[in-house]
């Protein structure tokens, strides 16, 4: 991007007009630094808030003026408490950088042609669903990152409070976006209420916590400073400053605004004698009716009418709407401005401006709620017919309508207000959208009018990912349509908003039974095929995947049969989304192979549900091509949608990181899915995230500390039975693992085989089995593992990849003496090459050397495999595959663990003698051992630390170390650990 001329600073910043500026000697430092700062690449953030009138912009402009004589490029944006236009603050600073942006020929104009489109589409243009949201917060950051090449950037955004919810996201993203670039953030903010945005703090909640971001809340002036602005008002001496300034600290709290309003009339009730009489209103708005008072009545009707107008004021529409004359309208604003009731034009072009938003209102305040009401009609009766070009016109008539719908304009109010949510829908602003739907709905007397619009509200707030919000507008009409149509649509819509989450469907399926019961059965009718593929879904979500099979494939032959494609695809898009389960994992690849081909590219949101699901199920059969494939597609589908999406491309990465033994990546990628997990609000669930985790950390050898929250006599009706046993078994927990494992045996019904957790239930149980050397167990295993031979399990949706199910097949022919455990190793060893999963393939040698080794202790093949094992883990840092070939691998927890307890268990010891025949799983090395012997002697650190010639230092580590690898709290449970386990 070419260099480029930066905008003059807004009017009102630089002329006389501006109050002295005094003190935030602190803030401006603050200010200052970041921008050093950011010139040098380091991008900065900083939020001001503070009260009404707390001096935030003055504050701003101040900084900003300064910085852009330094040579910085100064973009000025603000929000406006009427309804504003999408993405307000960021349309203006936008609408100035994109000519020099365009200009450069060296810039790609894409970006620049698409927020073009976004800022200048009007509610008469035909929605353009090529683009997603994601795209456009992606375009916005390219071209603030690109002019800020040219030149160093600094964005000012006042009155973010009031900031829709799309700008809110754009904010954080436009923060984040521009970490690394030349660009400092200004943004002024309320936090208090009635002002607050709980959405905003949330954003900036998070934001804070980032690098480079810094939260700055002005406080009152000070005494001295309130004397320091004194003497720059009344050019007085400091002396003579300060008896004043007492005054008016007392008068105004140190609020600058009240400061500015109220220290003329200190002054020269001082110079009268009469500071006896000087009071501070009771509020701004007495301030303002004592200047008010100085106007005629119809000076004063011309004041109100501007007030409701607007912050800013355009003297063309005032004229028109006013129905005083031309001259008596002027000298109105003349009167009005002399009173310093609002400020006048400082040059051509310019319009009239109330001094404060809190001025502003006290106007208004003082005007009967009839003539508020009467003002607001008579503004959108003539912005609609004499002024068609006026800005944000649309969403103006909104407003106005919207406020006087009393006076029987409830109507317009509808019908602006879905216009308004239309147009913020077509700029991919929908959370703006679904916010202005619902205003419309609230309005709207007509009953079938109502439930159109709570269905675009609760479709606008799907797509934003506020799962929540959207069911609560569909269950709304349900609750209260009795159009059936409208009903069944509005069930499809709870189950979509259902399904994203991962949320149960029996409330869905209910729903849409419900639906279609109220429907004469039409099996050619595209509203019944989609809603009985939806039902189909929410049926596989209560468990019952057969029946919701049978319904799914009924719908998808009733919509071949219809011939739509877009009918034939919203079929396959939820029939393909119903399960993981063994069973049909070919036909559902090849249904997703149909979906893909009907949706073709990420313009369209339902591909992103073919790409996620073909990985899956690519992952299922060991297709590394096609999950390669179906990856690049869900990036592509984030880059272009964003919110969830994001999600599930992060999840893929955990998943994919951590079959191929990147663990450090794998990590990373956990912790950014907790992180978007949050798209989903309310929705949002730790537990899958928690079982991510876990996988992580038993692969790295870090779960130690885990041991001190389990008691071992914890039940598994209290916790997840399978994350119970699965940490049971890691920590060598003997009785806990039995008692839990026998739980979840007695509770593996039908119903839980078709869960999403069944693989791993199946994974946990038969590594449990395994390492109890439990025969029984493993019979019982056996057949329901069978029923995935040749694939990989996976619990969830990209939760817990546990590689292919015959390596678990056998170990358990191994541990049972029956099958064929070599040709089940070599089955899983190829399928886990053919998926490119290093950790997968590590894990089936080491099973596979154990085996040897059970026949054979000194087998060279089982050496040789393990070698193997070993060259892939080592470098990786996979220390559960290394202990499991008993090398330890560090990790803390398990390094008393030596070859003679690998050589038991590869050895084949099983059940209750097995279990005697090892080490305790406590992870003591040996001096631990000598310690723990004679703590449960009862011997205080002292005589330990005799009896081992060492320091009392290193005993008093030894001790600590030992309660955390075997969970005890004190001394006691130390040494009843001891007794137990035979060690004292």
């Amino acid at each position: 991007m070419r260099e480029w001329s930066a905008p003059a600073l807004p009017a009102g910043w630089t002329t006389s007009g501006q109050p002295p500026f005094v003190a935030r000697h602190e803030e401006v430092a603050s200010l200052e630094a970041a921008w050093a700062d950011a010139v040098g690449g380091a991008g900065r953030a900083v939020f001001i808030g503070g009260e009404p009138g707390s001096g935030k912009s003055r504050l701003v402009s101040e900084v900003c003026a300064r910085l852009r004589a330094s040579g910085a490029a100064v973009l000025v944006g603000s929000c406006i408490e009427e309804l504003g236009a999408p993405f307000e603050p960021f349309d203006q600073p936008l609408r100035v950088l994109l000519p020099a942006y365009r200009e450069d020929l060296d810039s790609s104009s894409e970006s620049a042609e698409l927020i073009e489109r976004v800022l200048e589409r009007s509610a008469h243009d035909t929605a353009d669903r090529s683009t997603g949201q994601e795209r456009v917060f992606a375009a916005v950051v390219d071209v603030l990152r690109a002019a800020a090449v040219r030149r160093p950037l600094v964005l000012a955004l006042e009155d973010l409070h009031w900031a829709g919810p799309a700008a809110v996201r754009l904010l954080s993203r436009v923060v984040e976006g521009t970490a690394d670039a030349r660009v400092l953030l200004i943004g002024t903010l309320r936090g208090a209420s009635p002002d607050r945005s709980d959405m905003l703090a949330g954003a900036l909640g998070s934001l804070t916590r980032l690098t480079g971001v810094l939260r700055l809340d002005l406080a009152p002036f000070t005494a001295e400073e309130i004397t320091d602005y004194v003497v720059a008002r009344a050019h007085v001496s400091r002396d003579g400053a300060r008896e004043s300034a007492d005054l008016l600290g007392e008068l105004t709290g140190g609020n600058p605004f009240l400061l500015r309003a109220m220290w003329r009339p200190v002054m020269e009730a001082e110079r009268r004698d009469d500071r006896h009489v000087v009071e501070l209103p009771d509020s701004v708005g007495d301030l303002v009716r004592s200047r008010i008072a100085v106007l005629d009545p119809a000076q004063r009707s011309v004041l109100q009418l501007a007030a409701v107008l607007g912050q800013e004021v355009e003297l063309s529409e005032l004229i028109g709407i006013s129905e005083a004359s031309v001259d008596v309208t002027l000298s109105a604003m003349d009167a009005a401005a002399h009173a310093r009731l609002i400020d006048p034009p400082r040059e051509a072009g310019d319009r009239y401006r109330f001094p404060h938003a809190i001025a502003r209102q006290a106007v208004i305040d003082l005007m009967p709620s009839t003539e508020v009401l009467r003002a607001h009609a008579r503004i959108a009766q003539t912005l609609e017919v004499d002024f068609p070009a006026a800005p944000r016109l649309i969403q103006r008539l909104a407003h106005h309508y919207a406020a006087a719908r009393a006076l029987g304009f409830g109507d317009r109010a509808v019908t602006y207000l879905a216009r308004a949510a239309q147009l913020a829908e077509d700029r991919f602003a929908y959370e703006d959208a679904g916010r202005l739907f619902e205003r419309a709905a609230e309005i709207s007397p007509d009953p079938d009018e109502r439930a159109e619009l709570l269905l675009r509200a609760a479709g606008s707030w799907n797509v934003a990912a506020d799962t929540s919000r959207a069911r609560a507008m569909f269950s709304r009409v349900m609750e209260t349509v009795g159009n059936p149509r409208l009903r069944l649509r509005a069930a499809i819509g709870f189950e979509d908003a259902s399904w994203r989450p991962g949320l149960p469907g029996h409330q869905a399926a209910e729903l849409l039974s419900s639906g279609l019961a109220s429907l004469p059965r039409d099996e050619a009718d595209p509203l019944f095929i989609e809603a009985l593929a939806a039902l189909a879904r929410a049926t596989a979500f209560t468990g019952a995947i057969d029946e919701a099979e049978r319904i799914g494939d009924r719908a998808v032959d009733l919509a071949r049969a219809h011939g739509d494609p877009q009918v034939l695809a919203a079929a396959l898009r939820t029939t393909t989304s119903m399960t993981l389960r063994p069973h049909g994992v070919t036909a559902r690849i090849e249904r997703i192979s149909e979906l893909l081909r009907l949706t073709r590219s990420p313009d369209d949101e339902w591909f992103g549900v073919a790409a996620l699901h073909r990985a899956a199920n690519c992952y299922l059969v060991g297709d590394r091509l096609g999950m390669d494939e179906s990856e690049r597609d869900l990036v592509a589908m984030s880059r272009q949608w964003g919110r969830h999406w994001e999600y599930w491309v992060e999840c893929v990465r955990f998943v994919r990181a951590l079959i191929a033994g990147r663990l450090d990546d794998a990590a990373t990628a956990c912790r950014r899915v907790q992180r978007d997990e949050s798209v989903f609000r309310s929705d949002a669930t730790s537990s899958a995230n928690a079982l991510q985790s876990y996988m992580v950390r038993r692969e790295t050898g870090r779960l130690e500390k885990v041991r001190n929250l389990i008691r071992g006599d914890e039940s598994p009706t209290d916790s997840w039975a399978p994350g119970l046993l699965a940490i049971a078994t890691e920590l060598g927990l003997d009785g806990l693992t039995r008692r839990t494992l026998s739980w979840l045996l007695d509770h593996s019904d039908p119903a839980a085989r078709d869960s999403s957790d069944w693989p791993a239930r199946l994974a946990f149980m038969a590594e449990a089995a395994t390492w109890l050397g439990d025969t029984a167990t493993a019979s019982r295993l056996h057949p329901w593992l069978a029923e995935y031979s040749g694939l990989n399990l996976m619990s969830g949706l990209f939760v817990a990849p546990f590689g292919p199910a015959d390596a678990y097949l056998g170990e358990l022919e191994s541990l049972l003496g029956t099958g064929s455990p070599l040709e089940r190793f070599q089955a899983a060893l190829d399928l886990a090459e053919r998926t490119d999963a290093p950790l997968h393939v590590a894990r089936t040698l080491a099973a596979t050397a154990a085996h040897l080794r059970r026949a054979d202790p000194g087998s060279t093949d089982a050496t040789a495999l393990a070698e193997r094992a070993r060259a892939i883990a080592e470098p990786a840092g996979m220390v559960r595959v290394l202990r499991a070939l008993g090398l330890g691998g560090g990790g803390g927890e398990l390094e008393g663990r030596g070859e003679a307890s690998v050589a038991s268990v590869a050895s084949g010891a099983s059940g209750a003698a097995g279990a005697s025949a090892r080490e305790p799983a406590d992870g003591l090395t040996a001096r631990e051992r000598e310690v723990i012997v004679l703590i449960a002697q009862g011997r205080s650190n002292r005589d330990i630390a005799s009896r081992l010639v060492i320091s009392e230092h290193t005993v008093a580590n030894h001790v600590r170390n030992i309660l955390t690898k075997i969970g005890a709290e004190n001394r006691t449970q130390a040494a009843r650990f001891a007794h137990e386990h035979g060690l004292a």
